[in-house]
């Protein structure tokens, strides 16, 4: 879940919002709709720049919320400046896809692996038996890696889901009667010792499979061919010694050192990160602790209790970790040792059986012409890291439908609609899940609206797990004000989630007043108790009050364009073409009387200087004055 906000009271008194209930989902558009200053106030809390007083608030399924956190998991998307403008956007995108570590880790094993292959098949010379030999040493060392990758992983979630079990038991059996936060917290201060350990666990075995592979290239006193070869009389046979040179496992080898070395700085950097999450999380957990013990005035005894506990709780899991060291020496002084001894064997004897090939003349060599073209085919294969990042983004602009071309190459962004897709792009490249765009939508020209929809509309299919929060301080910004749908609003200064119809039925006065004018402002005359005069048409209310004259506000979602038979009233309607919604579903006219509404109608479309016949009910009227 992206974002979710349960009963969340800032602990700042002065902020206009004093209550929010907030969810976004996946996959999704949720649009909230506030006055300048409760979007002030929202915007400080949907940044994690306002602490909580009370509720719960959770982002990406994690409790742990403060400004930094919220920088690497939201993007607020605000209008651009002059100078963002002249950034070419091939170094933005770029950049941040490069801060992906994911990207760039995988990005850098590609480019090594088909540089290593590439210098190893120009190291063959064309022989087709060393080539041969090369393909069958990369495979034996590929599966012996990944067998103990994969012998060494049972071990690791093995140990993992015993001290998942142990966290999840501990929170629960110390924490069941405080706030939900202080439980979910202390879990997750927990598993990062836990994570801290495995990590440790992982880092040696990594190091162990580094030093194992790198041996692979110091066995060259293991086959005496090539020493027999330089000391031989036979001089035909001294002039060929360059082939019984141990040098199948160079490039091999180093192949593999690499990616065990890029494996080894995940490892490091995930470390430090685990680091300061646990400083951000301890910092959390004491806070929300104190908060507690404040709110309920908890004795000092049971506050010393809860810390022996939490003592108690981290040598446990130290406890657990030192009995598994055992099994994890065994594994690597024995297992990986055993392993080790029959991929050497293994090796030796290949390359050996290949030096007897010479000795007997049985080697074969390929096509001149067909190994230059496969030196080629190998070398086109080597893409670098920088322009892996742009081959992924001209891919990704294919499937969102963007057309960057004309201006990657360029610095200049002439069209603000070019800066959103920009700094949206941006976010997926570096992972963040939640995008949140400001109010500054009434700037775009309806042709860019709508292809930022369409594009939008892209993102959910390719990316299902990011949503979209809007934020709205107009009515027509809205892409889909169906009836149905739903949208937050400021009530009483709570933020509260209703359907659009029941959000202009509420709020339809302001509307009216900061956007729509006079429009869907009718005047009337009563004539008799519940019988009032709309447009020169009687209308029988039963269930309102009126005064002897004054003005209802019709509800824009509660015109019908179909004949309704019981207490409705029949106005005549000519349609007035109208940019200002971006809902095309979202009609304006005037009556005969020259009074301006809009309303909206899903089922049938209605063209410019057409006349239509509206009804209005009861519930069509959403205030009296």
């Amino acid at each position: 879940m992206p974002y979710k906000i349960k009963n969340f009271t800032p602990a700042n008194n002065k902020e206009t919002l004093k209550k929010v209930d907030f969810e976004s989902k996946p996959g999704q558009i949720t649009n909230v709709y506030l006055e300048t200053e409760k979007q002030k106030s929202f915007k400080k809390i949907i940044l994690g720049r306002q602490k909580n007083k009370t509720g719960r608030y959770q982002v990406d399924n994690q409790d742990v919320i403060n400004k930094n956190f919220i920088k690497h998991h939201t993007e607020y998307i605000k209008t651009d400046t002059w100078f963002e403008r002249l950034i070419p956007t091939k170094w933005i995108l770029a950049l941040s896809l490069l801060s992906d570590l994911q990207f760039l880790r995988n990005a850098r094993i590609k480019y090594a692996e088909k540089k290593y292959d590439y210098l190893s098949l120009l190291d063959s010379k064309n022989d087709l038996s060393d080539l041969k030999l090369r393909r069958d040493i990369d495979e034996a060392i590929n599966k012996f890696i990944k067998f103990s990758n994969e012998s060494h992983e049972k071990i690791i979630n093995n140990l993992d889901q015993i001290l998942s079990r142990l966290n999840q038991s501990m929170s629960k059996k110390m924490f069941s009667e405080f706030s939900p936060q202080v439980k979910v917290l202390s879990k997750a201060l927990y598993d990062i010792e836990k994570e801290t350990l495995l990590r440790k666990m992982e880092f040696k075995f990594v190091q162990v499979l580094y030093d194992k592979i790198e041996s692979l290239n110091e066995l060259r006193d293991s086959c005496t061919c090539e020493f027999n070869t330089k000391k031989s009389n036979n001089k035909l046979l001294r002039k060929r010694k360059a082939l019984f040179e141990y040098k199948q496992t160079r490039f091999i080898v180093e192949k593999q050192l690499k990616f065990l070395n890029i494996r080894l700085n995940k490892l490091r950097l995930e470390s430090i990160i685990l680091i300061f999450r646990k400083k951000t999380i301890s910092s959390q957990f004491k806070f929300e602790l104190d908060k507690f013990y404040k709110t309920y005035s908890v004795s000092k005894e049971v506050q010393q209790e809860v810390s022996y506990e939490l003592s108690n709780w981290k040598k446990v899991i130290k406890d657990k970790f030192n009995d598994q060291n055992s099994t994890e020496k065994k594994f690597l002084f024995s297992f990986i040792k055993t392993e080790v001894n029959l991929l050497t064997k293994f090796i030796i004897s290949n390359i050996h059986n290949y030096h007897k090939l010479i000795l007997t003349g049985e080697i074969k060599y390929g096509n001149k012409n067909e190994f230059l073209s496969l030196r080629k085919h190998y070398k086109k294969q080597i893409v670098p890291v920088v322009r892996q990042a742009e081959n992924w983004m001209e891919s990704n602009f294919k499937n969102l439908d963007i057309n960057f071309e004309w201006f990657l190459k360029g610095s200049f962004k002439l069209s603000s609609l070019n800066m959103i897709y920009v700094k949206i792009l941006k976010a997926i490249n570096l992972g963040k899940k939640n995008i949140v765009i400001s109010d500054f939508l009434h700037l775009l020209t309806n042709r860019d609206y709508e292809m930022l929809f369409e594009t939008i509309s892209k993102i959910n299919e390719f990316y299902p797990n990011i949503s979209f929060i809007i934020l709205h301080s107009k009515t027509f910004t809205i892409s889909d004000l169906a009836k149905d749908k739903k949208i937050y609003w400021s009530r009483n200064d709570e933020l509260v989630k209703t359907t659009t119809k029941e959000f202009f039925e509420k709020n339809l006065v302001n509307i009216c007043k900061n956007e729509l004018g006079e429009s869907n402002v009718f005047a009337f005359s009563k004539e008799s108790e519940n019988l009032i005069d709309v447009e020169n048409r009687l209308w029988n209310v039963n269930t309102k009050k009126f005064n002897d004259n004054g003005f209802i506000f019709i509800n824009p979602l509660e015109v019908s364009t179909e004949f309704i038979e019981n207490n409705s009233v029949p106005i005549n309607v000519r349609i007035i073409r109208t940019n200002k919604y971006h809902d095309k579903n979202m009609y304006f006219g005037i009556t005969k009387n020259k009074t301006k509404i809009y309303f909206y109608s899903e089922d049938k479309t209605f063209e410019r200087e057409n006349e239509v016949v509206l009804y209005f009910e009861e519930r069509s009227i959403s205030a009296i004055i």
